[in-house]
């Protein structure tokens, strides 16, 4: 996505602690403001309710594995049982076959693991601004000066679902993002 479009995605993964998704839900919503999810098959098997309000708002749904295991571990039949079972998962739940969004967990990829993913449909999604949101001590001003500080065009920044501090501080990263000018798109 990278290049000169004043655009920025923002997604968001999701592999445990649903809480916070209804205040993320309703800071995007308040903004009108696009993103992409990235959901694992256990949280799609864990928290059906949540995953029925993302579908119901409309929000592109990518495949984060079943259970987020380091794919550069697994044998290629390991890896393919992980992609089919989400996708499945993320179907029966509502949602559109996610194909071709797939983010490996912890961005762990290599040649193997991307032709086995590639072969399978999906592209591999990275990210470009890490917030690194999902570790406890982080605050919401040292998520925000991550997205704010490292904006760039074409940028794709990874939140998660479970960060409480990314919900408090969603409507003013939106706020600040487009007021340096960017549209914020979502992928598909």
């Amino acid at each position: 996505m990278p290049g000169k479009a004043r655009v920025v995605a923002f997604t968001f993964d999701a592999a445990y602690d649903p809480e916070p998704l209804a205040a993320i839900l309703e800071a995007l919503a308040a903004a009108h403001a696009p993103a992409t999810f990235f959901l694992t098959g256990e949280f799609v098997s864990d928290y059906p309710d949540s995953v029925a309000k993302i579908v119901r708002a409309g929000f592109p749904i990518g495949n984060h594995s079943y259970s987020h295991p380091d794919f550069t571990t697994l044998s290629e039949a390991k890896m393919r049982s992980q992609l089919e079972r989400t996708a499945a998962l993320i179907e029966d739940a509502g949602g559109a076959d996610p194909r071709p969004l797939f983010r490996f967990p912890y961005g762990a990829r290599d040649k193997r693991t991307l032709a086995v993913v590639g072969d399978a449909g999906y592209a591999s999604v990275y990210w470009s601004i890490d917030t690194l949101d999902w570790k406890p001590e982080r605050t919401s001003a040292q998520i925000a000066a991550a997205v704010l500080d490292h904006l760039q065009p074409g940028a794709i920044i990874l939140m998660h679902v479970g960060s409480h501090e990314t919900a408090s501080v969603l409507p003013e990263i939106i706020r600040r993002v487009r007021a340096e000018g960017y549209e914020l798109v979502a992928l598909r």
